[in-house]
């Protein structure tokens, strides 16, 4: 079982999620949903992590410098890829033409959560001075580098793979990078999405101010 701290935690990071600014007023049914759309992601979700250590660089790393940016003063790195499962896609695509208005809760409730586990699961790796986890996307890279973390690590063995799209699926599910060793904080300098970021505009980010 969760302790408060946790489940406020993970509350406000759905709260954030959803786009409330902190310390924002909150109503009372608001915070129903979301304590049934937590009950219902721990029944359906099927949380899996894959991870592997290196060295030195990847070719796709070496050829952005948001990624050796990141990695200045590493030891090494994790390559990590994790989901919640297929279940919870399924039964978001059931809220979506039958609740909308839970719909959106329960969509960032699953994204809440499994950024929650994962962080859970981070902590309990046995390496020294982790830093946060780096997904693609973030800070001007490519969300497409994501196929190679997943390509690399053979998720397909926890049920990841890509659509012709390049929409990775189960939609729930991530890959990314933690840097091992030297200073790693996030923010919201250099950031591709800075300059039309909804987060900004409401006083918050998109990540936890504790990492």
């Amino acid at each position: 079982m969760k302790s408060e701290s946790s489940n406020k935690e993970l509350q406000d990071t759905i709260l954030r999620y959803l786009g409330y600014p902190p310390e924002a007023p909150v109503g009372e049914d608001i915070l129903q949903r979301i304590d049934r759309a937590v009950e219902e992601v721990e029944k359906l979700s099927s949380f899996h992590y894959l991870y592997a250590h290196f060295t030195e660089p990847l070719d796709f790393m070496r050829h952005n410098a948001a990624y050796m940016e990141y990695l200045s003063g590493a030891e090494g790195f994790l390559l990590c890829a994790t989901t919640l499962g297929a279940q919870v896609d399924r039964h978001l695509k059931r809220l979506e033409l039958t609740d909308m208005a839970y719909a959106i809760v329960f969509d960032a409730t699953c994204s809440a959560c499994l950024e929650y586990k994962a962080d859970e699961y981070e902590r309990a790796l046995p390496y020294p001075d982790k830093g946060f986890r780096f997904c693609p996307g973030y800070g001007g890279t490519s969300l497409d580098d994501s196929r190679d973390i997943v390509l690399r690590l053979r998720a397909d063995r926890i049920g990841i793979t890509f659509l012709d799209s390049g929409l990775m699926v189960p939609l729930k599910s991530m890959a990314g990078i933690v840097k091992l060793g030297g200073e790693s904080r996030k923010s919201c300098e250099g950031c591709v999405a800075r300059a039309g970021c909804v987060f900004r505009e409401r006083g918050t980010r998109c990540y936890s101010s504790k990492v």
